[in-house]
């Protein structure tokens, strides 16, 4: 794979973390979903164009980041954000990530509410994920560096009409499977799938701006299970991105970057 421009590693508690610094302005932090690495944002950060400071991690088990340290949970991720933050030089951001990084990003705004200007959480599983998951677990340790297993992958993830609208954003997604580490990505996918305790006592605690996106597609975890979830967020905003399944930054970027833009405009009615 080549390096991003601005790519750099950073020593962190759970070993080097990659990730591509570009821009100035205002900075935002990506973290990925299970299943993708920085590459996710690629059209996200084209539209988002000048006036952005963009940060694109690998979360470990894909991408450059060293591999998984055993089962590390989102909590643990969340420091190692405020952790990427300090050695940038950043002050407070805008921490927006899509399912896994979704989750990473409502523990930061739990945590560190003065490191962060606003949360777009996307495409997250809000509740536990205790349990079950058996076929993605071991299909990622044994096949999951290939494109035979990216295409089973976004046909569970990418809803119909992203297939049929944009397919080379498909094959973008599919073609980044075979960089990745089998073992270190299947860590990840059983802690992430089969360990994750939810959200219901991180939500409440948020108070910072914040937008929960959904998509109208998704079928991993629909809208209407996890709108529950969604109002345990005071005074956060719900928005259902039409057409799109679970990966809105690949099947929605223009969704995604006006979510961002509202954030970063200021005070907003909250609904």
């Amino acid at each position: 794979m080549t390096p991003s421009t601005g790519e750099r590693h950073v020593t962190t508690r759970v070993g080097a973390i990659s990730l591509s610094d570009e821009g100035t302005g205002t900075p935002v932090v990506l973290w990925p979903s299970l299943f993708s690495d920085r590459r996710l944002y690629t059209h996200v950060c084209r539209l988002l164009g000048g006036g952005w400071r963009t940060v694109r991690i690998d979360g470990p088990g894909f991408g450059r980041s060293d591999p998984p340290r055993g089962e590390v949970q989102a909590d643990t991720y969340a420091d190692v954000v405020i952790e990427l933050l300090d050695a940038l030089g950043i002050g407070k951001a805008f921490i927006a990530g899509c399912s896994w990084g979704g989750q990473i990003a409502a523990h930061v705004g739990a945590k560190a509410a003065d490191r962060v200007n606003g949360l777009l959480i996307m495409n997250a599983p809000l509740g536990p994920s205790l349990g079950g998951h058996a076929f993605e677990v071991f299909g990622t340790r044994w096949f999951g560096a290939s494109r035979f297993w990216g295409k089973g992958v976004a046909g569970s993830m990418v809803s119909p009409t992203a297939w049929q609208m944009h397919p080379e954003r498909i094959r973008e997604f599919v073609s980044a499977f075979p960089s990745f580490d089998r073992r270190a990505a299947a860590t990840t996918v059983r802690t992430v799938l089969t360990r994750f305790p939810g959200l219901e006592d991180v939500l409440p605690k948020l108070a910072v701006p914040t937008t929960i996106l959904m998509g109208a597609e998704d079928r991993l975890y629909p809208v209407d299970r996890m709108r529950g979830f969604a109002r345990l967020a005071p005074g956060a905003m719900l928005e259902i991105v039409p057409s799109c399944g679970h990966l809105a930054p690949l099947e929605a970027p223009e969704a995604v970057v006006a979510a961002l833009h509202r954030l970063a405009a200021g005070p907003r009615h909250i609904a």
